[in-house]
């Protein structure tokens, strides 16, 4: 095949119609998108309090000193090793670990390592800076504000968390989760750093189980477009939101799907042409099918349904609260 010089290509595109110069562009993006892949192992980690993690890439919060259990959940018939970040076998066994957390806050990565297939999965773990620390509402002069002082229906979801993420320019883009950095999370309220938030760890699984069925259903998505995740306190006031807002404590995502032409709304997922709260309604329901799985975890919570405004398009609320909640605002 003969390739024209760069000269001639350029004189040979402005003889084209615009029309089709455009459908070239449209075309090489779409060639250069990125292919989705679940990102997901032969071997699964129960972690914690019952989460079940599949994925290459996940993150964890812990407050400092604190224990961390790990178990293999399936393929118990390997070989297993931990490995820090400097590639120093911290633990060789079959399938049962114990981490301890540093008191010092920061992240200390870990490597799963299956030694037959070499199969690795890396925990993102982050040691949180204690709420305590706080003054004045604030950490670091980064305004945190307060939280109810009774939890919302008694429920454990709603105790003020014990710790945040202190994160800078180089944490935000750290992967939580395979399509998911940690940035993408953070409250609007600043631009400055280093700014603080926390997540709650189901949120993600959920988040990647929404992004897989999205894709199994014909829709192109290399992420999740989340127009707000955590908020503090002092931020969800000061937009005028309710004091048990799940964003408050990293259990919510405002969330959308912007991959064909990235413009900062929703795609247009009904093929009607428009983006409007049709296409929420189709995100919706996929997310209600994820719910609604039977699987080794549950995601009880909210889903709701937001229309366009003239500042942003449509996106569809997710959250783990704990009980089930739904509504729709056009």
């Amino acid at each position: 095949m003969r390739f024209l010089r760069p000269a001639l290509l350029l004189i040979a595109l402005l003889a084209l119609p615009l029309a089709a110069v455009q459908l070239l562009t449209a075309s090489s993006q779409a060639a250069a998108a990125p292919v989705y892949s679940p990102q997901t192992l032969s071997f699964s980690v129960r972690a914690g309090d019952g989460l079940i993690i599949p994925h290459r890439m996940f993150a964890l919060f812990l407050m400092p000193g604190e224990a961390l259990e790990l178990n293999i959940s399936r393929a118990r018939d390997a070989d297993y090793r931990v490995l820090d970040d400097a590639a120093r076998t911290l633990s060789t066994g079959r399938h049962r670990w114990l981490w301890q957390a540093p008191e010092n806050p920061g992240l200390y990565p870990l490597r799963i390592e299956r030694r037959d297939s070499g199969e690795v999965m890396q925990l993102n773990l982050f040691v949180l800076t204690p709420r305590q620390q706080k003054q004045a509402g604030a950490l670091n002069g980064y305004q945190v504000g307060r939280y109810p002082s009774e939890p919302f229906r008694g429920l454990s979801e709603y105790q003020p968390p014990g710790g945040f993420v202190e994160m800078d320019e180089t944490l935000a883009r750290v992967q939580v989760a395979p399509h998911f950095t940690l940035g993408q999370f953070a409250s609007k309220q600043s631009d400055d750093y280093p700014k603080y938030l926390i997540l709650d760890e189901r949120l993600l699984l959920l988040l990647e189980e929404i992004l897989y069925a999205v894709n199994a259903e014909g829709i192109p998505a290399s992420t999740l477009q989340v127009l707000s995740g955590f908020r503090t306190p002092w931020y969800n006031a000061a937009i005028g939101n309710g004091e048990h807002s799940r964003h408050q404590w990293g259990a919510a995502a405002d969330i959308y799907i912007d991959e064909r032409r990235p413009h900062g709304r929703m795609d247009d997922l009904t093929g009607d042409g428009r983006s409007d709260m049709q296409d929420a309604r189709r995100l919706a329901e996929i997310v209600e099918r994820v719910k609604n799985r039977q699987g080794p975890m549950s995601y009880v919570g909210g889903v709701g349904l937001y229309g366009p405004r003239p500042h942003r398009g449509p996106f569809v609320h997710v959250d783990v609260r704990g009980y089930e909640a739904r509504w729709e605002f056009e």
